[in-house]
């Protein structure tokens, strides 16, 4: 209704705007607009009736700017000029596309022609079009029906959103008007009806909400428009306000200038501010406050519910694990959406998860379940298809049996790697803790001089929370010895040393026997030789 209403007031506004003007009526297509004249004018002359806004006659290169005059030249009678012309001196070719014709921008380039006829000349001609779009030649000095103009630009601002509540009525700069228009050159408007708001097309090709520069178009204001602090606003006079359109002005009303958070009422020349129902005046007389009805100490919501505060009201919610059905609170069962790593058990408004023997909560995560060994040898868990996969509690290391695959616990006190000063090993765990005179520090493993003024009585023994250790590989332990494979390695090499070495002694002492047998000059009747041995010491690595 109110596009319909408001399209008979534009059309009325548009007729008595060109009566007694020349008609112009104008499209865009992407970066380029044309216009339609009904201006009778000499070639030259048209032509520069488009140049006093930086345009030229049109040049027709295209299907698509055929198309576009096509649409402009739907309800016109006569013929037009077009930015085609024979240059002086020259004759015309008709075995070339623009027949030696030149475009007023200076070049002959097209990828489109529509001539009319085949006819030759040497005397300077232009070119205009009729109904029928077809390319006919003529004297430049024939004052004919009206010219078709064409203006680029680097970017043009498309079309607002359509809304069905809205009718928009598009000004160019160019002096055509229109509510169907798809591409808008620069310095266009846009005025939305019946709100009045406008928006500004800026040369970068966007919108710009309004005043915009008070030196186009009065900044769009309906009154007057300054540059208040660089700014362009638009201003009204005494006794009127602007709109929220930014635009428009109307008459003041008192509570459009109050302060009143929700309601205002005019009192005299005054006014009074009132709240909102669930809401208190404020002291200061203008700001509401939220009143929450559950504090209030009213049995507001049944049994089972709770009372929930909302912004100027409540609600009667289900208590945390249950559901409302049919009026009543339900407990929910949990437990169906398995939420647990093992076991659940339902309980009223909430669940418990428990976990399977060998097996304990995960502090960090009650719903998962994590090994757990309770002494210092655990059987450990292994996969039933793939027996050699097995699984250890943290702090365990596998070993692999004859009987079994066991998890043994890693005393990480021994290994001297894990707390700086002193430790206590638990199964699975361990606990760093200081001398006297220090404490651990943040990091769990450093211990650091302790501050203490002397008959304090403060010792410096202090434990830790147990740090779970994870083992870096499973390995096979026999007894109380952890062998892995580079000191099993070490072992060997060891061993095949001390044999090397003695293999070496024995051959140099059997040697040294051959020689004094052989040899006479070493034998005496009443002399004996003397051999010294020295003892070998073979080291076992266990």
């Amino acid at each position: 209704m109110y596009k319909d209403f408001f399209s008979i007031i534009t059309a009325l506004q548009l007729f008595l705007q060109t009566t007694g003007q020349p008609r112009k009526s104008g499209l865009c297509i992407e970066n380029d607009c044309y216009t339609i004249h009904q201006d009778s004018k000499a070639f030259q002359n048209a032509n520069d009736v488009c140049s006093t806004q930086q345009g030229h006659l049109m040049t027709v290169r295209s299907t698509v700017a055929n198309d576009a005059m096509a649409t402009l030249m739907a309800n016109e009678q006569g013929d037009f000029w077009i930015g085609l012309q024979l240059p002086e001196g020259q004759c015309t070719n008709n075995d070339i596309t623009l027949r030696g014709y030149e475009w007023v921008t200076g070049d002959e380039s097209t990828g489109f022609s529509n001539w009319k006829g085949n006819d030759s000349t040497c005397t300077q001609q232009c070119v205009s079009v009729s109904s029928d779009l077809t390319w006919e030649e003529r004297p430049c000095q024939d004052k004919l029906a009206g010219f078709l103009c064409e203006y680029n630009f680097n970017k043009t601002c498309e079309a607002l959103p359509a809304d069905t509540d809205l009718y928009i009525l598009y000004s160019t700069t160019l002096g055509f008007q229109g509510a169907d228009l798809r591409s808008l050159p620069p310095g266009s408007t846009a005025t939305c009806s019946p709100s009045g708001f406008k928006v500004y097309c800026s040369s970068k090709g966007d919108w710009m909400v309004g005043p915009w520069d008070c030196q186009i178009d009065n900044g769009g204001c309906e009154h007057q428009c300054q540059m208040i602090n660089s700014q362009p606003q638009c201003i009204c006079l005494p006794g009127s306000q602007l709109k929220g359109n930014k635009f428009t002005c109307m008459e003041i009303d008192i509570c459009s200038i109050a302060t009143c958070e929700h309601i205002c009422v005019s009192h005299n020349d005054s006014y009074l501010c009132m709240c909102q129902e669930g809401y208190d005046l404020d002291p200061d007389g203008k700001r509401c406050r939220d009143i929450d009805e559950c504090k209030m100490g009213h049995n507001l919501c049944e049994q089972d519910w709770v009372c929930v505060n909302t912004p100027g009201s409540f609600e009667c919610k289900c208590k945390s694990g249950f559901v409302e059905e049919k009026g009543t609170c339900e407990d929910v069962d949990e437990c169906q959406r398995y939420p647990c790593d093992h076991d659940c058990k339902n309980v009223l408004g909430s669940y418990q998860c428990t976990c399977f023997e060998g097996y304990i909560q995960d502090s960090e995560n009650h719903l998962k379940c994590k090994l757990h060994c309770s002494t210092s040898e655990c059987p450990a868990e292994c996969d039933p298809n793939i027996s050699w996969q097995c699984h250890c509690p943290d702090g365990f290391v596998l070993d692999m049996r004859e009987n079994g695959h066991f998890c043994i616990d890693i005393n990480e006190c021994e290994m001297g790697t894990y707390c700086e000063q002193l430790c206590d090993n638990s199964f699975g765990s361990f606990t760093c803790y200081c001398h006297d005179g220090y404490s651990i520090d943040s990091d769990g493993y450093s211990c650091v001089p302790e501050d203490t003024e002397e008959g304090s009585g403060t010792t410096g023994v202090t434990p830790v929370i147990s740090i779970f250790v994870n083992p870096t590989s499973n390995c096979t332990i026999e007894g109380q010895t952890l062998l892995t494979p580079g000191a099993l390695f070490g072992i060997i090499v060891c061993i095949v040393v001390v044999i090397l070495i003695l293999a070496l002694l024995v051959h140099h002492i059997l040697k040294q026997h051959v020689k004094c047998d052989a040899s006479s000059d070493f034998k005496s009747s009443g002399a004996e030789q003397e051999v010294d041995l020295q003892q070998v010491t073979t080291l076992k690595y266990a």
